[in-house]
C-alpha cells in the first residue's frame, strides 16, 4: 500500500517541483555542458512577452507598473498543464479587480516540439476557450520560451509571476499561486516572495519524504499535519490532499474519507482546481464496493465536464463511467453519446478509441 501511495507522491512532486528543472529522461542523458545555465532569477526584471499572435484576450506590449502578471508556459499536448488552467482562470477572476492578468503562452518549438502549432492551440480555444476566459499567445518561435524557460533553467514547462515593479518574483509550479499571488499583490518585495516560496516547498519535501516504503500512513499524517499548522493557507494542499485522501481510501477508513472527500471536492470546484478533482476522482472511482464513495466520484466527474465547456470527450467518457458505477446507466448512456459528438474534431484513431470506450459504457445498448 504504501509503494503504491509513495509512486503518487514522487510522480506529483515531478510535475510540481518549483526550483529544479522537470527533467525527461532524454535531458537526463544529455551531458552536463547541454544542461541549461540559469541567468533568469526571482527578482530579475522580467524579460518581454514576444507573440506573433494573441489567439485569445487583449495584446500584452508591455507589463504595466501597478499590475501582476501570471505567465504560465503550456501545450495543448500537455496534459498536466491543461489542468491546472481552470484554476489560473478562477484565480484571474477572483483577483481581476486587483490587476491581475493570467496569460497562457506557448510556441512552436516549446520543449523541442516542432510540430506545436498555431492551428492545434487555435482549435483547443475553439472547444475550450470560452470556459477559459483568460489570455492565450502563440509564437512562432523560441524567442520568448528561451528567455523565459531556458534562461531560467528550466526543461519542463513553468509558472512565473511579474508583480507590480515588473520583477520576476515567482517562477515554479502553479499549485503555489494561491499563497504566491496575495503576498506579490501586498506589495512583498520579490526577493523576499521567491525566498519564503522556496522555505515552504523544501519544508513540503521534507514532509513528503516522511511517507516512505516501510514506514507507516501515521507517520505521513503527522509530518502533513505539522506542515499544514506552519502554513494554515496550504491546508489541502495538492498533491498531499489526494494523497491523504488515498491513504484513507487504501486502509478502509470509509466513514473519514467520505468525509475529507466532501469538503476536498468543495474546495476544488469553488476554486476551479481541476488537478484535484481529477486525482480525487481517480481514488474514489476505485472503490465500487461503496456507494457513497461513487457518488463523490460522480460529484467530482461533474464538474470537470463543467470546467471543459462539456466539450471534450475525455472528460464526457469519465462522467459516463462514474454513472456506470454509480448504477445511473441512462446517465452512462447518455454521456458517453455526448462523448462521441464531442470527438468529431479528433484525429481518426482518437475518435476510434472514444467510440470503442462509448460502446463500453453502453451508448449502444
Amino acid at each position: 500500500m504504501i509503494r503504491t501511495v509513495l509512486i503518487l507522491v514522487l510522480s506529483a512532486l515531478s510535475f510540481a517541483n518549483p526550483f529544479t528543472p522537470a527533467l525527461g529522461q532524454e535531458a537526463k542523458e544529455r551531458s552536463k555542458k547541454d544542461t541549461p545555465i540559469a541567468s533568469l532569477k526571482v527578482g530579475d526584471s522580467a524579460p518581454p512577452l514576444k507573440a506573433n499572435k494573441w489567439l485569445q484576450g487583449n495584446e500584452i506590449t508591455k507589463f504595466e507598473a501597478g499590475k501582476v502578471y501570471v505567465i504560465d508556459f503550456w501545450a495543448p499536448w500537455c496534459g498536466a498543464c491543461i489542468r491546472h488552467l481552470p484554476h489560473l482562470a478562477e484565480l484571474q477572476a477572483r483577483y481581476k479587480d486587483q490587476g491581475v492578468t493570467a496569460i497562457a503562452f506557448t510556441s512552436r518549438d516549446i520543449r523541442g516540439v516542432p510540430d506545436n502549432t498555431e492551428e492545434k492551440s487555435a482549435a483547443f480555444l475553439k472547444k475550450r476557450g470560452a470556459a477559459l476566459p483568460i489570455t492565450f499567445a502563440y509564437a512562432d518561435n523560441g524567442t520568448t520560451t528561451d528567455a523565459w524557460l531556458k534562461a531560467a533553467g528550466q526543461e519542463g514547462f513553468c509558472t512565473f509571476v511579474v508583480d507590480k515593479t515588473g520583477r520576476i518574483a515567482f517562477m515554479g509550479s502553479p499549485m503555489y499561486l494561491d499563497m504566491v499571488l496575495p503576498k506579490v499583490l501586498a506589495r512583498a518585495s520579490a526577493k523576499a516572495v521567491g525566498e519564503e516560496i522556496a522555505q515552504v516547498d523544501a519544508d513540503y519535501r521534507a514532509a513528503a519524504a516522511a511517507l516512505k516504503s516501510d514506514s507507516k500512513p501515521e507517520a505521513f499524517f503527522r509530518a502533513l499535519g505539522e506542515f499544514e499548522a506552519k502554513y494554515p493557507a496550504l491546508a489541502d494542499f495538492m498533491p498531499a490532499a489526494c494523497i491523504k485522501l488515498n491513504l484513507w481510501i487504501l486502509q478502509g477508513k470509509t466513514d473519514e474519507a467520505k468525509e475529507y472527500a466532501d469538503l476536498l471536492i468543495a474546495k476544488a470546484i469553488k476554486q476551479h482546481n481541476a488537478v484535484v478533482l481529477e486525482m480525487a476522482y481517480a481514488f474514489l472511482r476505485s472503490q465500487d464496493k461503496s456507494k457513497e464513495l461513487s457518488e463523490l466520484a460522480v460529484r467530482a466527474a461533474e464538474a470537470l465536464v463543467r470546467f471543459d465547456g462539456g466539450k471534450e470527450p475525455h472528460s464526457l467518457l469519465r462522467l459516463a463511467d462514474a454513472y456506470l458505477a454509480s448504477g445511473d446507466k441512462a446517465k452512462a448512456k447518455q454521456c458517453a453519446g455526448k462523448a462521441i459528438d464531442a470527438a468529431a474534431g479528433e484525429s481518426a484513431a482518437d475518435r476510434q478509441d472514444i467510440e470503442k470506450e462509448a460502446r463500453r459504457l453502453g451508448v449502444e445498448n
